[in-house]
């Protein structure tokens, strides 16, 4: 691989995991269950959002390639969009820390079996319109690296085990009760940093 390839993979994984860390419905879901039911059933939703990350990453660099074989304009216009999208979701995290917005995470207590977990993770994942948008923006780093298929199946791979390890944690965290009311106290400057660094790499991606 060459020293390109790698740098635009690794920015491509270092915006995934700052996408993963921030506040969205994979983390409300995480933490809700883990508040209500404890770590291992916060664990079993982990699984299935570190699935759907694997599913989405594998379906928005090869599709995403395909597309560009057959189109190479079409890359400049992904490109511009998905710069734009990375800035759009930037600003509403500024916005949102600078109002102070309190978070969505509230202890989920329905009895859930490990199957039932694990599709919940699955569902949000997947299931979201949001991420169609996101994976797309990261396709874009994915496919303009010019990386072998070997080295973009092991960054799909390192995008669901990243998932797991970074959720997995949240699960863990927020199994205490005492973690609710920490992180409510740290949320806005979460929102703003993730906010910054999202304006920042969405602006590198449309003017690049």
């Amino acid at each position: 691989m060459t020293d390109h390839a790698l740098s635009v993979l690794l920015t491509a994984w270092l915006l995934l995991v700052v996408a993963i860390a921030a506040p969205g419905p994979n983390l409300v879901a995480t933490a809700s269950t883990a508040l209500g039911n404890g770590r291992r059933a916060g664990l079993y939703v982990v699984a299935g959002i570190a699935t759907g990350s694997f599913l989405w990453s594998l379906a928005s660099a090869f599709s995403v390639a395909a597309v560009f074989t057959v189109f190479p304009p079409a890359f400049i216009a992904l490109k511009l969009a998905g710069g734009a999208y990375l800035v759009f979701l930037g600003l509403r995290s500024l916005i949102a820390a600078w109002r102070n917005t309190p978070g969505a995470i509230r202890p989920d207590s329905r009895p859930l079996s490990p199957w039932a977990g694990y599709l919940r993770g699955l569902g949000v994942c997947l299931l979201n319109p949001k991420s169609a948008l996101f994976w797309a923006s990261i396709s874009t780093f994915v496919v303009s690296s010019g990386a072998s298929t070997a080295a973009i199946l092991a960054f799909c791979v390192a995008a669901s085990l990243s998932s797991f390890t970074i959720y997995g944690s949240y699960a863990t965290l927020f199994s205490s009760r005492m973690a609710q009311a920490v992180y409510r106290r740290a949320t806005r400057w979460f929102e703003a940093a993730f906010g910054a660094f999202f304006c920042l790499v969405g602006a590198r991606l449309v003017t690049a």
